[in-house]
């Protein structure tokens, strides 16, 4: 019996407030009795050596049971330790930087693991950290200088010689280890490359030291927040990471983790190359600190897996205490050990499967109502261990009208998420209610799953297409038809088609995607960051990444435009202690270099500010939310026009190729003057696109409005069409206040420069993008983007259904369940498809009713719409139709119990409208050249089968335990020969999609053209295929 406390809890919620289940913790401490300063792995031994720096020995923990069963007793204050790469020595660093003075103090020992023999040297200055390398000499990093040590000899060559960095002893109370040392370096796996981070306090030394060639690179460099000295390598030994930053060999910042803190002791970090990873425990401050004091969250300690590129969060575990220095994999990868409050702490890493944890299928869960449905919207949300255990759940949500069954239990679970849109009747937008999914035994910390519930009128125009996660930009190909826009919270720019709207394609980026920019060539994309210090490429004709663009230390390039001249970004600039400037890409040498002015002006602007290209290449508008706008000329190459007219802007921002410029609810002239306000009653500014000399304008009074779209003649200054309301509000920027966050300390000489690029906020969005064929206008929106007609605001003709048939082979009858495809005219505003499941029952502004019940459906344009029949009506029917155009005349047809149809949509080479009929031999289509044989079993596929036992709600996939099989059971003929049919219902995990499993008898007469017959309640159909022996 297994009991827990978490599930009793729920059970008793009706009658006691609610209780929240507390997360179980990954991971094993071993206390030591005393403060620990660094590990060494020998795994030829089962063992983990642990530094007591406070109690002067060294521990020796069992890698088996994690007991430790001896201890070495060392000379005072052991900081740093290495194992040879024979394993045959343990090297330790003894920190003599005491108060007298006593030189003889700052030493190393060396221990013989193999005879217990010991030798000490004295290093004269206070050895800090020290690393065996390939040929077997010890790194060693001391107070003053770099030198190498040979364990045969005992002799010590120097390598380099800086500024004195040890603190001296004794210190304050409640003063660790790591931040008595401040020095940290690691090897890569086969020693030939190391890393370090060293601090005095003031300024902090990398280096990197090449084994293979004896060459050392040094460099002094200040980071705010600076870095922690924790300090791992890749495998190939091209880049490490130090704290929260990725760095290259002479460290350039690839990536930093977003939004972290300067942390004194807290914090750790290991590198799996092989699975692309790592592990870490990193800082970060709270939402609402973020722009002020920048103080840690009170959030219990967290272990983090991310990418090894980008440092994206890919899953999070709690942990008992915090890590306080070196982390150490296994060579298998399987182990990981890391200094912690008590001492050690162990993680199984390689047995997470074995670990409780919970998962969901979707991050967003969409509830569409529409005035074809009233009923109750019901949702499936899957949650599962994804170890495949039985792990406790509880999935809440405080919000009338949306009610969970089951809201706690095991896993794997389906959950039913039920929403009444009576009680949502007056909201005509989107309300996003978040469903919180805890356990009581469940290691990793699940995020959050969004409810999207959108209650819309006739009037409201739009189809929202669902995108979970915060976008942050929008732009459409000018020559393709597509359009992209950056997910920031994921690292990837989505690329959509522009006919069908579908996603193509993820892009990855480095860390915290800003916005994206294209060369004016039109062949290559830009992707702006705010935690790196590169600007990504990708070509967009292939969409495979291309050489990134590297911008000038403690430069980060936060927003990109293009002229016909040259291509320019605005970067936070935390290397001269902000605020921000203008850099010039060179494109071709994948290098950005800061301008010396903007023509008269100093380079010197707001980080939250944006460029906006004039799609002629004329112009290049920069807005900044402290109310300055300025205008660079492409003809002229410089700054032309530096004004402040107002006292903030934020909001909407466009160029135009007619000297016109849109800012929030500002129209400026071609010398940036304020030529027009435009109107406010609507809400407030969050799109704007130019067309010619006209464009389109969205604005929201509140993210649950329906927000509002009108086209716009900036020759006028005003609306040229009616107001239309949206389906759903347009999304709006997080205004943050001129000069906010950004303006960290900078580098030191060519230094790392930083800033968690969290404080600037985003005053500015462009969430609007009419794409280039002038079939649609895309608009990002609450639930990830809307998508509008060209035409969205005409008149439009009443619908018209003409046709009735199944899917598979366009022809009549029909069943309940089955797939149909209705024909007519003016049946919906756009060409879109879904993925969603269940089926929505509104799409594209259009619903279907059948007998008026709604049906769901996968495809709609505006001559054709694909659903699927709903399984609860039959025999005579009447279908109507509804989009903003009106209501259809009703059309009648008649549904049959059964109506079997085999698809004719297969391909096989050259060959098309094959009929989808498999051998399970070879699963390949059956073909002239690949014909049925005696003795084969073949798969059908088909629809109109009609219903199943057990019966499945329309709009959902069929499950796979139990199969739904078909309630009327099929016949199947070959040549007048019965098959013998071992299943025949829906294909698991497929809307309204059949299959049927058949055998084929020896006794089937072979030829050219067999007819195969499937009859069906009195319903048939036929199709010839090749028979052989």
């Amino acid at each position: 019996m297994r009991w827990n406390g978490c599930l009793l809890s729920i059970a008793l919620a009706a009658l006691m407030s609610p209780v929240l289940c507390v997360a179980a913790n990954f991971g094993t401490v071993v206390p030591i009795g005393g403060h620990a300063s660094d590990i060494a792995l020998d795994e030829s031994r089962g063992l983990l050596y642990i530094a007591n720096f406070t109690a002067n020995r060294i521990e020796v923990m069992s890698t088996a049971d994690y007991s430790i069963h001896s201890s070495m007793n060392v000379a005072p204050q052991p900081g740093a330790m290495s194992i040879s790469p024979d394993s045959k020595y343990l090297l330790v660093a003894h920190y003599g930087n005491v108060t007298p003075s006593d030189p003889s103090k700052n030493a190393i020992t060396l221990i013989n693991l193999n005879d217990n023999t010991r030798q000490t040297f004295s290093t004269g200055d206070t050895p800090l950290a020290l690393a065996f390398i390939a040929d077997g000499r010890a790194f060693i990093v001391t107070s003053s200088g770099i030198v190498l040590f040979d364990p045969i000899s005992g002799a010590m060559q120097t390598v380099a010689t800086f500024a004195a960095l040890a603190k001296s002893l004794p210190v304050t109370l409640d003063t660790f280890p790591a931040q008595v040392i401040s020095a940290a370096l690691s090897t890569n796996p086969d020693r030939t490359m190391v890393y370090g981070l060293a601090d005095n306090g003031t300024a902090q030394a990398f280096y990197r030291f090449d084994a293979r060639r004896g060459d050392l690179f040094a460099i002094g460099v200040v980071a705010s927040p600076k870095p922690l000295a924790r300090v791992s390598v890749a495998a190939d030994g091209s880049w490490t990471m130090m704290g929260q930053y990725r760095l290259d060999g002479v460290a350039n910042n690839l990536a930093q983790f977003p939004n972290s803190i300067t942390s004194t002791n807290v914090g750790g970090n290991a590198i799996d190359s092989k699975a692309g990873i790592i592990y870490a425990q990193i800082l970060t401050a709270s939402a609402t600190a973020a722009a002020g004091t920048g103080a840690a969250t009170s959030t219990p300690p967290v272990l983090s897996i991310l990418d090894a590129e980008n440092l994206l969060v890919k899953e999070s575990f709690s942990i008992p205490e915090n890590i306080t220095g070196r982390s150490v994999l296994s060579n298998a990868a399987d182990m990981l050990y890391t200094v912690s409050d008590s001492g050690v702490m162990v993680f199984p890493v390689g047995r997470l499967n074995q670990q409780h944890r919970l998962s969901a299928n979707v991050r967003d869960v969409v509830a569409r109502g529409s005035f074809c449905n009233r009923n109750v919207i019901t949702q499936t949300i899957t949650i599962t261990d994804p170890g495949g255990g039985n792990t406790d759940f509880q999935l809440t949500s405080y919000t009338q009208g949306v009610t969970i069954s089951p809201s706690a239990g095991y896993t794997p679970a389906q959950v039913q998420v039920r929403v009444d849109p009576t009680i949502f009747q007056n909201q005509n937008g989107t309300l996003s209610v978040a469903l919180n999914l805890t356990s009581g035994s469940a290691v990793n910390i699940s995020p959050q799953i969004r409810l999207l519930i959108n209650n819309h009128n006739p009037d409201q125009r739009g189809t929202f297409v669902n995108v979970p996660g915060s976008l942050t930009d929008l732009l459409a190909d000018p020559v393709r038809s597509r359009f992209y826009m950056v997910a920031q919270d994921s690292d990837q720019v989505l690329v959509f088609d522009g006919g069908n709207y579908t996603q193509i394609a993820a892009l990855k980026t480095s860390a915290t995607p800003t916005q994206i920019a294209f060369t004016f060539d039109r062949k290559y994309l830009l992707i702006g960051h705010d935690n790196a210090q590169q600007a990504w490429v990708y070509d967009l004709d292939s969409l495979q990444r291309q050489d990134p663009i590297q911008f000038p230390p403690g430069h980060y390039p936060r927003s990109i435009a293009e002229s016909g001249k040259t291509i320019l970004a605005l970067v936070r600039n935390a290397a001269a202690g902000g605020p921000a400037v203008i850099d010039r890409i060179d494109f071709a040498a994948r290098r950005a270099v800061t301008l010396p002015s903007l023509g008269i002006y100093t380079n010197s602007v707001n980080p939250g500010g944006v460029l906006a290209p004039a799609p002629n290449g004329g112009s290049i508008l920069l807005a900044m939310p402290d109310g300055n706008v300025m205008l660079y000329d492409a003809n002229a190459d410089t700054f032309t026009v530096s004004r402040k007219d107002f006292s903030s802007l934020g909001g909407a921002y466009a160029a135009s190729s007619y000297n016109s410029y849109v800012v929030g609810a500002n129209l400026l002239n071609a010398s940036l003057v304020p030529a027009g306000v435009l109107e406010s009653a609507s809400g407030a500014a969050s799109g704007f696109a130019f067309i010619d000399q006209g464009g389109f304008r969205t604005t929201s009074s509140a993210m649950t409005s329906p927000g509002v779209i009108e086209r716009f003649d900036a020759s006028q200054s005003t609306a040229t069409g009616k107001p239309t309301r949206l389906v759903e509000s347009p999304l709006m920027p997080t205004l943050a206040t001129g000069g906010a966050g950004g303006t960290s300390a900078g580098t030191g000489p060519g230094g790392i420069g930083t800033g968690s690029g969290t404080g600037t906020g985003q005053s500015f969005l462009r969430s609007l993008a009419p794409l280039y064929d002038r079939s649609a206008v895309i608009s990002l929106s609450v639930s990830g983007f809307t998508v509008l007609p060209w035409n969205y605001d005409a008149a439009v003709a009443p619908p018209k259904i003409s046709a009735v048939v199944n899917a598979a082979d366009g022809k009549l009858p029909v069943a309940p369940g089955g797939l149909i495809s209705v024909y007519g005219q003016q049946m919906a505003p756009v060409n879109l498809a879904t993925k969603e499941i269940p089926l929505p029952t509104a799409l594209g502004e259009s619903c279907l009713t059948v007998n008026g019940v709604p049906v769901p459906v996968l495809f709609v344009s505006g001559q054709q719409i694909n659903g699927q029949l709903p399984f609860n009506v039959d025999g005579n029917a009447q279908m109507t139709l509804r989009t903003p155009g009106g209501i259809s005349d009703n059309f009648n047809f008649s549904i049959l119990p059964g109506a079997p149809s085999i698809f004719r949509t297969g391909t096989a080479g050259p060959e098309t409208g094959l009929a989808t009929i498999t051998r399970a031999d070879n699963g390949q289509l059956i073909t002239p050249t690949n014909p049925v044989h005696l003795g084969d079993s073949i798969v059908i596929w088909a629809t109109g089968l009609g219903r199943t036992s057990p019966p499945i709600d329309s709009g959902m996939p069929a499950p796979s335990d139990p199969l739904a099989g078909a309630v009327i059971a099929p016949s199947v003929v070959l040549g007048g020969v019965g098959l013998d049919v071992q299943y025949a219902g829906l294909a698991p995990g497929s809307v309204g999609l059949y299959q049927i499993n058949a055998t084929v008898p020896k006794s089937v007469p072979q030829g050219l053209e067999i007819p195969l017959v499937i009859s069906q309640g009195g319903s048939s159909t036929t199709l010839p295929v090749r028979v052989v022996k």
